[in-house]
Protein backbone atom coordinates (compact mmCIF):
# COMPACT_ATOMS: atom_id res chain seq x y z
CA UNK A 1 0.00 0.00 0.00
CA UNK A 2 2.58 2.19 0.78
CA UNK A 3 4.67 1.97 -2.19
CA UNK A 4 1.97 3.32 -4.52
CA UNK A 5 2.69 6.96 -4.46
CA UNK A 6 0.58 7.95 -7.26
CA UNK A 7 0.13 11.60 -6.52
CA UNK A 8 -3.03 12.29 -9.17
CA UNK A 9 -3.98 15.54 -7.81
CA UNK A 10 -4.10 16.68 -11.64
CA UNK A 11 -7.46 15.10 -11.56
CA UNK A 12 -8.65 17.70 -9.26
CA UNK A 13 -9.40 19.63 -12.20
CA UNK A 14 -10.83 17.13 -14.19
CA UNK A 15 -13.86 16.62 -11.45
CA UNK A 16 -13.65 19.86 -10.24
CA UNK A 17 -17.34 21.00 -11.62
CA UNK A 18 -18.90 17.94 -10.43
CA UNK A 19 -18.10 18.50 -7.29
CA UNK A 20 -19.29 22.23 -7.62
CA UNK A 21 -22.27 20.93 -8.85
CA UNK A 22 -23.02 18.80 -6.01
CA UNK A 23 -25.43 19.71 -3.22
CA UNK A 24 -22.89 20.59 -0.32
CA UNK A 25 -25.12 20.60 2.24
CA UNK A 26 -25.52 17.11 2.82
CA UNK A 27 -23.81 16.18 6.24
CA UNK A 28 -25.74 16.64 9.03
CA UNK A 29 -24.45 17.16 12.70
CA UNK A 30 -26.82 13.67 13.34
CA UNK A 31 -27.81 12.77 10.20
CA UNK A 32 -30.45 9.59 9.84
CA UNK A 33 -30.01 6.79 7.45
CA UNK A 34 -32.42 4.28 6.69
CA UNK A 35 -34.05 4.86 10.68
CA UNK A 36 -30.35 4.84 12.09
CA UNK A 37 -29.47 8.15 14.17
CA UNK A 38 -25.97 8.84 13.54
CA UNK A 39 -24.07 11.31 15.77
CA UNK A 40 -20.88 12.83 13.77
CA UNK A 41 -19.61 14.94 16.37
CA UNK A 42 -17.25 13.26 17.99
CA UNK A 43 -16.48 10.44 15.60
CA UNK A 44 -12.43 9.60 14.40
CA UNK A 45 -11.61 11.17 10.93
CA UNK A 46 -8.29 10.22 9.72
CA UNK A 47 -6.12 9.94 6.91
CA UNK A 48 -2.69 8.79 5.52
CA UNK A 49 -0.38 11.43 4.48
CA UNK A 50 1.61 9.72 1.62
CA UNK A 51 4.49 11.37 -0.46
CA UNK A 52 5.45 13.54 2.45
CA UNK A 53 8.84 13.85 1.21
CA UNK A 54 7.68 16.16 -1.00
CA UNK A 55 5.58 18.09 1.17
CA UNK A 56 7.28 18.94 4.28
CA UNK A 57 9.52 21.21 4.44
CA UNK A 58 7.53 23.46 1.61
CA UNK A 59 5.40 25.97 3.34
CA UNK A 60 2.94 25.89 0.22
CA UNK A 61 2.89 22.35 -0.20
CA UNK A 62 2.45 22.09 3.55
CA UNK A 63 -0.89 24.81 4.37
CA UNK A 64 -2.28 22.99 1.10
CA UNK A 65 -2.51 19.54 2.28
CA UNK A 66 -3.55 20.66 6.23
CA UNK A 67 -6.04 23.20 4.94
CA UNK A 68 -7.91 19.94 2.96
CA UNK A 69 -7.49 18.41 5.89
CA UNK A 70 -9.05 20.87 8.03
CA UNK A 71 -11.89 21.10 5.28
CA UNK A 72 -12.64 17.74 5.84
CA UNK A 73 -12.48 17.84 9.45
CA UNK A 74 -9.72 15.18 9.50
CA UNK A 75 -8.38 15.68 13.32
CA UNK A 76 -6.14 12.43 12.49
CA UNK A 77 -2.75 12.17 10.37
CA UNK A 78 -0.86 8.78 9.82
CA UNK A 79 2.53 9.68 8.11
CA UNK A 80 4.36 8.13 5.56
CA UNK A 81 8.02 8.79 4.26
CA UNK A 82 9.39 8.69 7.97
CA UNK A 83 11.97 6.17 6.90
CA UNK A 84 13.42 9.15 4.54
CA UNK A 85 12.55 12.01 6.28
CA UNK A 86 13.89 11.05 9.41
CA UNK A 87 17.01 9.27 7.97
CA UNK A 88 19.49 11.50 10.18
CA UNK A 89 18.35 14.73 12.98
CA UNK A 90 19.17 16.91 10.41
CA UNK A 91 15.11 16.00 8.95
CA UNK A 92 14.22 16.75 12.47
CA UNK A 93 13.38 20.08 12.98
CA UNK A 94 10.95 20.62 9.81
CA UNK A 95 9.31 17.65 10.47
CA UNK A 96 8.64 19.03 14.22
CA UNK A 97 7.52 22.19 12.50
CA UNK A 98 5.50 20.59 10.45
CA UNK A 99 3.99 18.38 13.29
CA UNK A 100 3.45 21.68 15.59
CA UNK A 101 1.69 23.61 12.74
CA UNK A 102 -1.02 20.58 11.86
CA UNK A 103 -1.83 20.37 15.62
CA UNK A 104 -2.10 24.35 16.35
CA UNK A 105 -3.34 25.93 13.44
CA UNK A 106 -5.24 23.27 11.66
CA UNK A 107 -7.27 21.51 14.18
CA UNK A 108 -5.17 18.17 14.33
CA UNK A 109 -4.82 16.27 17.74
CA UNK A 110 -3.34 13.15 16.78
CA UNK A 111 0.21 12.71 14.74
CA UNK A 112 0.73 8.67 13.72
CA UNK A 113 3.95 7.19 12.96
CA UNK A 114 3.60 4.60 10.36
CA UNK A 115 6.46 2.12 9.91
CA UNK A 116 6.65 -1.61 9.26
CA UNK A 117 8.91 -3.23 11.87
CA UNK A 118 9.37 -2.42 15.73
CA UNK A 119 12.88 -2.09 15.23
CA UNK A 120 11.73 1.39 13.24
CA UNK A 121 9.67 2.75 16.25
CA UNK A 122 12.53 1.87 18.87
CA UNK A 123 15.17 3.73 16.78
CA UNK A 124 14.06 6.86 14.33
CA UNK A 125 10.67 7.27 15.83
CA UNK A 126 12.57 6.83 19.73
CA UNK A 127 15.25 9.01 18.79
CA UNK A 128 13.27 11.48 17.34
CA UNK A 129 10.64 12.00 20.18
CA UNK A 130 13.36 11.93 22.32
CA UNK A 131 14.91 14.80 21.00
CA UNK A 132 11.79 17.06 21.23
CA UNK A 133 10.95 18.79 24.29
CA UNK A 134 7.12 19.84 23.25
CA UNK A 135 4.77 17.00 23.06
CA UNK A 136 3.20 18.74 20.22
CA UNK A 137 5.65 18.25 17.90
CA UNK A 138 6.01 14.28 18.70
CA UNK A 139 4.66 11.59 17.55
CA UNK A 140 1.77 10.19 19.95
CA UNK A 141 0.84 6.96 18.13
CA UNK A 142 2.59 4.06 16.53
CA UNK A 143 0.70 2.20 13.71
CA UNK A 144 2.25 -1.09 11.82
CA UNK A 145 1.93 -1.75 8.61
CA UNK A 146 2.99 -5.05 7.36
CA UNK A 147 0.59 -6.93 5.10
CA UNK A 148 1.39 -10.74 5.92
CA UNK A 149 -2.00 -11.55 4.61
CA UNK A 150 0.10 -10.60 0.99
CA UNK A 151 3.15 -12.44 1.89
CA UNK A 152 4.96 -9.23 3.11
CA UNK A 153 5.54 -11.63 5.98
CA UNK A 154 4.78 -14.33 8.12
CA UNK A 155 1.98 -13.98 10.50
CA UNK A 156 4.29 -15.25 13.57
CA UNK A 157 6.59 -12.60 12.35
CA UNK A 158 4.48 -9.68 11.75
CA UNK A 159 2.76 -10.79 15.14
CA UNK A 160 6.40 -10.59 17.06
CA UNK A 161 6.34 -6.68 15.34
CA UNK A 162 3.12 -5.99 17.24
CA UNK A 163 4.57 -7.06 19.99
CA UNK A 164 7.91 -5.13 20.30
CA UNK A 165 5.98 -2.19 19.32
CA UNK A 166 3.04 -2.33 21.53
CA UNK A 167 5.91 -2.83 24.36
CA UNK A 168 8.11 0.24 23.00
CA UNK A 169 4.52 2.11 23.19
CA UNK A 170 4.09 1.22 26.64
CA UNK A 171 7.15 1.77 28.26
CA UNK A 172 7.36 5.28 27.29
CA UNK A 173 7.13 8.15 29.27
CA UNK A 174 3.64 9.57 28.23
CA UNK A 175 2.50 5.70 26.78
CA UNK A 176 1.95 6.00 22.59
CA UNK A 177 -0.81 3.74 22.34
CA UNK A 178 -0.73 1.07 19.15
CA UNK A 179 -2.46 0.24 16.00
CA UNK A 180 -2.27 -1.90 13.05
CA UNK A 181 -4.46 -2.05 9.30
CA UNK A 182 -5.77 -5.36 8.72
CA UNK A 183 -6.31 -6.68 5.10
CA UNK A 184 -7.37 -10.70 5.88
CA UNK A 185 -7.15 -13.67 7.92
CA UNK A 186 -5.00 -15.76 5.71
CA UNK A 187 -1.26 -16.60 4.87
CA UNK A 188 -2.47 -19.42 6.55
CA UNK A 189 -6.53 -19.50 5.71
CA UNK A 190 -7.80 -21.98 8.86
CA UNK A 191 -6.24 -19.69 11.47
CA UNK A 192 -8.88 -16.76 12.26
CA UNK A 193 -9.45 -16.40 15.54
CA UNK A 194 -5.70 -17.42 16.65
CA UNK A 195 -4.46 -14.10 14.45
CA UNK A 196 -7.36 -11.89 15.89
CA UNK A 197 -6.65 -13.02 19.01
CA UNK A 198 -3.11 -11.79 18.91
CA UNK A 199 -4.16 -8.61 16.99
CA UNK A 200 -6.62 -7.63 19.79
CA UNK A 201 -4.05 -8.38 23.22
CA UNK A 202 -1.31 -6.43 20.97
CA UNK A 203 -3.61 -2.98 19.85
CA UNK A 204 -5.40 -0.31 21.67
CA UNK A 205 -7.42 0.07 17.94
CA UNK A 206 -7.38 -1.81 14.37
CA UNK A 207 -8.24 -0.42 10.78
CA UNK A 208 -10.27 -2.81 8.87
CA UNK A 209 -9.91 -2.49 5.44
CA UNK A 210 -12.80 -1.96 3.06
CA UNK A 211 -11.64 -1.42 -0.21
CA UNK A 212 -14.13 -1.58 -2.78
CA UNK A 213 -15.26 0.40 -5.77
CA UNK A 214 -18.67 1.01 -3.53
CA UNK A 215 -17.92 0.38 0.25
CA UNK A 216 -20.50 -1.59 2.07
CA UNK A 217 -20.49 -3.54 5.43
CA UNK A 218 -21.16 -6.89 4.21
CA UNK A 219 -17.44 -6.63 3.15
CA UNK A 220 -15.90 -6.33 6.27
CA UNK A 221 -18.51 -8.73 8.21
CA UNK A 222 -16.64 -11.54 8.45
CA UNK A 223 -13.29 -10.14 9.90
CA UNK A 224 -14.75 -8.33 12.34
CA UNK A 225 -16.51 -10.96 13.66
CA UNK A 226 -13.83 -12.48 14.33
CA UNK A 227 -12.14 -9.32 15.71
CA UNK A 228 -15.48 -9.31 18.03
CA UNK A 229 -14.96 -13.09 19.15
CA UNK A 230 -11.39 -12.37 19.98
CA UNK A 231 -12.10 -9.39 21.57
CA UNK A 232 -15.09 -11.38 23.81
CA UNK A 233 -12.60 -14.05 24.72
CA UNK A 234 -10.25 -11.55 26.71
CA UNK A 235 -13.21 -9.40 27.75
CA UNK A 236 -11.93 -6.13 25.94
CA UNK A 237 -14.24 -3.55 23.92
CA UNK A 238 -11.80 -3.47 20.72
CA UNK A 239 -11.97 -0.22 18.84
CA UNK A 240 -12.39 -0.17 15.26
CA UNK A 241 -11.95 2.15 12.40
CA UNK A 242 -13.55 1.81 8.65
CA UNK A 243 -10.46 1.90 6.46
CA UNK A 244 -11.59 3.57 3.04
CA UNK A 245 -9.51 3.80 -0.16
CA UNK A 246 -9.53 6.79 -2.51
CA UNK A 247 -7.47 4.86 -5.12
CA UNK A 248 -9.06 4.22 -8.79
CA UNK A 249 -8.85 1.15 -8.60
CA UNK A 250 -11.14 1.51 -5.29
CA UNK A 251 -13.64 3.73 -4.72
CA UNK A 252 -11.66 6.62 -6.35
CA UNK A 253 -14.86 7.31 -8.44
CA UNK A 254 -17.60 6.87 -5.23
CA UNK A 255 -16.00 9.69 -3.56
CA UNK A 256 -16.33 11.76 -6.67
CA UNK A 257 -19.76 11.75 -5.92
CA UNK A 258 -19.99 10.71 -2.11
CA UNK A 259 -18.40 13.03 0.58
CA UNK A 260 -16.34 10.97 3.07
CA UNK A 261 -18.39 11.22 5.94
CA UNK A 262 -21.69 10.35 4.04
CA UNK A 263 -19.71 6.86 2.79
CA UNK A 264 -19.14 6.31 6.39
CA UNK A 265 -22.26 6.77 7.16
CA UNK A 266 -24.20 4.24 4.91
CA UNK A 267 -21.49 1.46 6.14
CA UNK A 268 -22.12 2.15 9.39
CA UNK A 269 -25.83 2.12 8.89
CA UNK A 270 -25.66 -1.16 7.44
CA UNK A 271 -23.38 -2.19 10.49
CA UNK A 272 -25.53 -0.79 13.47
CA UNK A 273 -28.72 -3.12 11.15
CA UNK A 274 -26.31 -6.59 11.44
CA UNK A 275 -26.29 -8.71 14.00
CA UNK A 276 -22.97 -10.69 14.33
CA UNK A 277 -21.54 -13.02 17.05
CA UNK A 278 -18.85 -10.83 18.77
CA UNK A 279 -20.44 -7.51 17.94
CA UNK A 280 -20.88 -6.45 20.86
CA UNK A 281 -17.11 -6.46 22.11
CA UNK A 282 -16.45 -4.14 19.50
CA UNK A 283 -16.78 -0.37 18.77
CA UNK A 284 -16.92 1.48 15.93
CA UNK A 285 -15.17 5.08 16.43
CA UNK A 286 -14.44 6.34 12.74
CA UNK A 287 -13.56 5.78 9.41
CA UNK A 288 -9.54 6.48 8.04
CA UNK A 289 -9.18 7.02 4.10
CA UNK A 290 -6.06 6.08 2.08
CA UNK A 291 -4.48 8.53 0.95
CA UNK A 292 -4.02 11.97 0.67
CA UNK A 293 -2.99 12.42 -2.79
CA UNK A 294 -6.09 10.39 -4.39
CA UNK A 295 -8.23 12.11 -1.59
CA UNK A 296 -7.81 14.78 -2.60
CA UNK A 297 -7.94 14.49 -5.81
CA UNK A 298 -11.62 13.16 -5.79
CA UNK A 299 -12.91 15.56 -3.10
CA UNK A 300 -11.10 18.82 -3.60
CA UNK A 301 -11.67 22.00 -1.47
CA UNK A 302 -14.57 24.01 -3.04
CA UNK A 303 -14.32 27.67 -1.98
CA UNK A 304 -17.62 29.32 -2.28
Amino acid sequence: MKNHYLFIILLSSIFLFTQCSEDQSVEPTSPEHNGLKIDLSSIYRGVYLDSLKYIVGDQGKENALLQWCQYNNFTTVTCYDLYTLLASSAGYPKVAAFIRKARTQYGITTVTACMGSASAFTTIINNYNASRTDALEKFDYANLELEWWNKAATFKSYLKELQGINAWGDAQTAPVPTETYIGWFQNPTGQELTQATGIVTNTDRVLVHDYQTTPTFSYMQSRLQWLGKAAKAQNKIQKVIFLFSAETTFSFNYFVNNSFDNTYIKVLSEYQAASFTGKENLEIIGYQIFAQSEGRAARPMIIL
